[in-house]
């Protein structure tokens, strides 16, 4: 059986729902790049610098000077500094401070606890932009499209979805640049980042949004408490995100969405439902004159207690490095297989000198489950009817793995990954319908696409199953793939001292080809990934209602496995 046989046989007997995962968004479009004609629409951009100096505005409550001299108590030049500022504030709500700032302008924001009160008092479905909605290509086995706010909606109704937003573009113009409010910077001037809490009222998706927005820097603040994501930049050429803490949000921490130029660095995050970062629909393009370039860079993150510490649909042009991703029910996440998302097929990511730890949280256990079903419907709690400290699932994940790959020419190499009791890495092909990838608009074999994933990966030089102290703390298996794919090597891997590094290689292959030649144009185990796929049917609304997952029950993605010894 071919495997767009096998995959379409699964679908008829599961009942594929409508989609796996993933945003609905917009038709998106690439800051620095026109996707249809593959040309450059303007320069790359750069990342933008902190600024100490210019014009600046000031955002305080009335318990902010309390706030300011228990923070700053025994540091006398700076409490005395904060305070001179604070003698400055004009504004009692963040979005009043943007509202009134012109490009350049820097925002500072006392020690205090923002709600936002004028915006969250906005309707969801404000009648000023009741039609201005466009389909999204998210449409999978939807009996009807979904339909989601334009461009225009976030600029003339900003706060239907968005609790401060930051819109930088004049729709009355095609050439989708920002023209106001651009290199907008807002600094919280606490002592740490949990002096200045920006709290979401469960129901609007977004804490902040940074919509073709450039230049935009945002520091020193907590995010908490959104429907989708605590931050999110969209179409923005030029971003920093520093010094942040994001935590109990309903889907994503920290999300960008065809954005270049960009900077995450020094952000905390947890208690995420889907991951910690996400940096979706990464730079385009990706590769310029045959090598890959990093539009996009994260460090210094501690992604931890989320769904996933990191994902990436379509993770393109994206180097991570120096950071943790521990504690998650999986680490780290890049794919091609969720559908809307521009820049397909996953490709050009680079991963070094992280650890990938203990990802091992049993987010689908029957106390996770219990917490998270409403028992008088038997359906997932709405998030806005919930503890929004409790962590639900709202993407399946394989629990106690490490990282998944895939994707095409990413580099894997120097990370240290342990205690992950599943997996600790793994490449392989995952579909999740045959509609995304496989057939064509008329449901037709389109072999080019059907095998346009999981070639050129370098995983290298990764020390498995060692801790940073040296001491042996083992992953279930360290490596495992399916067989998908080309020019996929694996090289000088190694484990704690006097233990192998640990190979899966599935069905009837059993190589792993050494860097640099790397392997041969394989399909893949299709048994396994049939099986596989089966796991991405379930359907976060209907929690409890684990679908057939894996070749065994042993290796359902439901069940965290055991401790390694």
């Amino acid at each position: 059986m071919s495997r767009l046989a096998a995959l379409a046989a699964a679908a008829l007997v599961l009942g594929v729902p409508a989609t796996a995962g993933g945003h609905a968004e917009r038709r998106s479009y690439f800051p620095a790049f026109d996707t249809a004609t593959r040309t450059f629409k303007a320069p790359f951009g750069s990342v933008p610098r902190y600024r100490a100096r210019g014009p600046s505005r000031v955002v305080c409550k009335t318990d902010s000077r309390n706030r300011i001299v228990r923070a700053f108590a025994g540091r006398g030049r700076l409490l005395r500094k904060r305070l001179a500022t604070l003698n400055r504030c004009r504004y009692r709500h963040i979005q009043q401070a943007v509202d009134a700032a012109r490009s350049g302008d820097r925002i500072f924001v006392m020690p205090g606890v923002y709600r936002e009160e004028p915006s969250r008092a906005q309707p969801a479905n404000d009648p000023r932009c009741a039609r201005m909605r466009e389909e999204t290509d998210v449409t999978v086995r939807r009996p009807r499209p979904i339909e989601v706010p334009t461009y225009e909606a976030q600029f003339r109704c900003p706060h239907m979805e968005n609790l401060i937003a930051v819109v930088g573009d004049d729709p009355n113009d095609p050439d989708r640049r920002c023209d106001r409010r651009c290199n907008l910077q807002i600094e919280g001037l606490g002592r740490r980042p949990t002096d200045v809490v920006i709290e979401n009222d469960q129901r609007k998706l977004n804490a902040i949004r940074a919509d073709r927005a450039d230049g935009f820097y945002l520091k020193n603040v907590t995010l908490q408490y959104s429907e989708a994501n605590n931050v999110y930049v969209h179409e923005t050429n030029g971003f920093i995100l520093q010094d942040l803490v994001t935590r109990w949000v309903k889907e994503y921490g920290v999300l960008s969405f065809t954005s270049d130029q960009g900077l995450y660095d020094r952000i905390d995050t947890y208690g995420a439902g889907d991951s910690g970062v996400y940096p979706g629909s990464g730079p385009e393009p990706a590769v310029v004159n045959g090598r890959c370039r990093y539009g996009i860079e994260i460090r210094h993150v501690d992604a931890h207690d989320n769904n996933l510490g990191y994902s990436g649909t379509a993770g393109n042009g994206v180097w991570v490095h120096h950071s943790k991703f521990r504690d998650n029910a999986a680490g780290m996440v890049t794919d091609s297989i969720v559908p809307g998302h521009p820049g397909m097929p996953q490709n050009c990511a680079k991963w070094e000198r992280n650890q990938i730890s203990s990802n091992n949280m049993d987010i689908y256990g029957p106390e996770s489950t219990r917490r998270c079903v409403d028992p008088a419907t038997g359906m997932t709690w709405p998030f806005h009817a919930r503890d929004p400290k409790l962590v639900c699932s709202t993407f399946p994940v394989p629990v106690g793995t490490g990282m998944v790959v895939n994707g095409n020419a990413n580099l894997v190499r120097d990370n240290l990954v342990y205690d992950n009791w599943r997996y600790g890495i793994v490449l392989a092909y995952l579909m999740a319908e045959t509609e995304i990838r496989g057939t064509d608009s008329t449901g037709q074999s389109d072999l080019p696409r059907e095998y346009d994933v999981n070639h050129d990966n370098q995983i290298t030089g990764n020390r498995m199953g060692v801790r940073p102290d040296g001491m042996p703390d083992r992953n279930g298996v360290d490596f495992l793939w399916d067989g998908e794919g080309s020019n996929n090597c694996w090289g000088a891997n190694a484990g704690a001292p006097g233990r192998p590094v640990t190979y899966d290689a599935v069905g009837s292959f059993r190589a792993f080809p050494t860097c640099p030649q790397g392997s041969m144009f394989a399909q893949g185990d299709t048994v396994f990934q049939t099986s596989q796929d089966s796991c991405l049917t379930w359907d976060s609304s209907d929690y409890d209602n684990y679908p057939p997952c894996g070749r065994t029950p042993e290796e359902s993605w439901w069940r965290r496995p055991p401790e390694p010894r």
